[in-house]
């Protein structure tokens, strides 16, 4: 009797294997797209984030009757009332990372688009031309979604 317990306890059961081999195959199938860079998840978010800060720029100009221009960079969008960049006001409770990656891979269709007051988007400040187009969030030669703008009734998506 103490022959057979020596054996046993020398080697695997067959559950044992088959719930080892699960838990690696669900490893390798979360880990390895992360190993091998996909950035669909980080894309996603990203995109997210310049979507939100587009709808939020539209909401702000509407609501304090001023015109946010919303500067869409390749990292980041950073939106100022009454004008861009050092020419224009921070928005209050707002930083220009609120709308951006720290992805070293994810770039942004560049864009400069002036939120009016009366919800269009222009490519000006004086709001003469407006801007519709698409906004590309991309890792390399990878679009990984597209963002809609509809110039002349603001319609973000």
């Amino acid at each position: 009797m103490t022959e057979h317990r020596r054996r046993r306890a020398a080697g695997f059961t067959i559950v044992e294997l088959v719930v080892v081999m699960v838990i690696i195959g669900a490893l390798a199938a979360l880990g390895i797209p992360r190993l091998v860079g996909d950035k669909s998840s980080e894309a996603a978010v990203f995109g997210d984030q310049v979507a939100s800060g587009l709808r939020r720029a539209q909401k702000i100009a509407m609501g304090h009757r001023r015109v946010v221009c919303a500067t869409v960079g390749p990292k980041a969008v950073v939106l100022r009332i009454n004008g861009c960049g050092s020419a224009g006001i921070a928005l209050n409770g707002s930083g220009d990372d609120d709308y951006a990656t720290t992805d070293s891979v994810l770039t942004v269709t560049t864009a400069t688009l002036y939120f009016q007051p009366d919800g269009r988007v222009t490519q000006d400040a004086a709001g003469v031309a407006a801007w519709s187009d698409k906004i590309v969030i991309a890792a390399g030669t990878t679009e990984f979604r597209t963002i809609t703008v509809q110039g002349t009734t603001g319609y973000v998506e």
